[in-house]
């Protein structure tokens, strides 16, 4: 379950290990996230989540492959702690990431998501509240 905080305290550490370092936890790919090639061991683990349940932060790693996302659900801000990502939309427009670099994925993405190597990133996921 994730941690909520915020009313009690001003801040929330996101440890890259996990929870008080003790890992992340395997987890599934979202669904509209498709392995094309190896990433089949996806982890995360949620840090922080807001009272409306809108707002996520935490981390999420995988080993070495390539991804096809479909339409992307919710506003995604990432920060690359190791590896690195090459981020391709279904327009061909194409973007590399490396350690240290900040990026967003805007709702609605389709495209593939090519991590030469095992990727590790604090994200922070912005959904939208349900009508």
């Amino acid at each position: 379950m994730p941690e909520m905080r915020g009313s009690s305290s001003s801040f929330t550490r996101i440890d890259p290990n996990g929870n008080d370092g003790a890992g992340l936890p395997h987890v599934s790919h979202d669904p509209t996230d498709t392995p094309l090639k190896g990433a089949q061991h996806p982890q995360a683990y949620t840090a922080f989540t807001d009272a409306t349940g809108q707002l996520t932060a935490g981390v999420w790693a995988c080993d070495a492959g390539v991804l096809e996302v479909r339409n992307l659900p919710f506003e995604e801000l990432c920060f690359v702690i190791e590896g690195e990502v090459e981020i391709t939309d279904d327009q061909g427009t194409s973007s590399k990431f490396s350690e240290g670099d900040a990026f967003m994925l805007h709702k609605g993405f389709t495209g593939t998501w090519r991590m030469p190597r095992a990727f590790r990133k604090f994200n922070g996921i912005i959904t939208a509240k349900s009508k």
